[in-house]
């Protein structure tokens, strides 16, 4: 039996800068979206932007006759069945802004991780941009956020994009497994410090995104990968002064310093620097999931011959401390990595079992029991807890 026609009917736009034509001309020709259109900067000789080429590419919704308007960077590859692939996320979210790419060190990539973990499809966007690689919209949205674009500051099209986004009530989603991979070109906005920027977990085979969607937990454990510190989120009340060392909320919960860093050095090889702090988020991570997803910790040595969990657990590492250590050579570790790091969280998952919630049901330490949905603000400072 045939499956019914789609309700989701896709125009198309790569952006690009004049010198990357050939790019830009190869991912058009993999889309299999009719007359799909390249997107040219106007001003390829101003100072270095994603913007302008970005406000271009949005435009070209007004001529479409479509739906949803989809506009991909020059420097990206894309899954097999990808114009599917698309049309079966926004048949789930007809309304939203779905990006197709996650960024493997990005604080979204730590959501698209537990989206594998648990069948989820969906994440919600966490980052202080939208992912902009591979971005879809609908129509009416795609055209009013050119005009946005055409007078708004800046030269970061996935700043501007978020700021649209927010100011319109929009929902900002990412679709996990990603269709997208990033490839390793020259950045023309001056990102190349930013060190390589890989999917936290492509898909070349394509997706369905049949699974639920991913609800947002309260607090985000995070490795920033320009700093190499782990920080736990207050995802209701982020702003930079909020975000607490992982160490000094890992004690709160139960955990004992000097056993963390013996574990690491017997682990990781290390007890100190960015290793020591990659494990500190992998004890993290686990004591959050054991607590809204309970048993998934425990079970995830046994499903390690599932690809897209490998894939996933594999940018991990990599992902978070690719400028402070070599990520070629993290991804090659990644048959000794994924283990010790399921150790950690497999620890974490112990102090979220240790003792009796606050709230009953599931078991946790007294201090663990306020990672729920909502009521973490408990474990930040009483400067920051009336913050807006």
């Amino acid at each position: 039996m045939q499956n019914p026609p789609s309700p989701v009917l896709l125009s198309a736009s790569v952006m690009a800068h004049p010198r990357r034509v050939d790019a830009a001309s190869r991912v058009l020709d993999s889309l299999d979206v009719l007359d799909a259109r390249m997107a040219l900067d106007p001003r390829p000789d101003g100072p270095p932007s994603s913007l302008r080429a970005s406000q271009v590419a949005f435009s070209h919704a007004t001529d479409a006759d479509s739906t949803h308007h989809l506009v991909l960077q020059d420097d990206v590859r894309v899954s097999f069945d990808f114009a599917a692939s698309v049309r079966r996320a926004v048949e789930r979210h007809p309304e939203a802004a779905i990006s197709f790419f996650v960024e493997w060190g990005s604080r979204t990539a730590y959501l698209a991780r537990w989206a594998v973990i648990t069948g989820s499809g969906i994440v919600p966007v966490v980052n202080p941009y939208m992912p902009t690689l591979a971005l879809v919209l609908p129509r009416a949205t795609a055209i009013d956020m050119a005009r946005f674009m055409d007078t708004a500051p800046g030269r970061s099209d996935d700043r501007v994009a978020l700021r649209f986004l927010r100011e319109r009530d929009v929902p900002t989603l990412a679709a996990v497994p990603n269709l997208v991979e990033h490839e390793e070109l020259p950045s023309l906005k001056g990102n190349d410090d930013h060190g390589i920027r890989r999917s936290v977990c492509f898909a070349p085979e394509g997706a369905r995104f049949d699974g639920p969607d991913l609800p947002l937990p309260s607090l985000l454990p995070f490795l920033r990968w320009s700093t190499g510190e782990s920080v736990v989120i207050d995802t209701g009340n982020d702003f930079p002064e909020a975000h607490r060392p992982t160490l000094r909320v890992l004690t709160e919960w139960g955990a004992r310093p000097e056993e963390l860093r013996r574990d690491c050095a017997d682990h990781l090889g290390e007890d100190t620097g960015p290793l020591f702090e990659l494990w500190l988020t992998a004890v993290a991570l686990g004591a959050v999931q054991e607590r809204h997803w309970p048993g998934t910790v425990g079970r995830l040595r046994t499903r390690l011959d599932e690809p897209l969990l490998q894939r996933a657990l594999g940018t991990f590492a990599p992902g978070a401390l690719r400028v402070l250590l070599d990520p070629d050579a993290l991804s090659e570790r990644s048959a000794e990595l994924v283990p010790a790091l399921l150790t950690a969280m497999e620890h974490g998952s112990g102090l979220a079992a240790s003792g009796p919630s606050r709230r009953g049901g599931s078991m946790a330490p007294p201090a663990l029991g306020n990672i729920g949905y909502g009521d973490e603000r408990t474990l930040l400072p009483p400067s920051c807890r009336d913050h807006p």
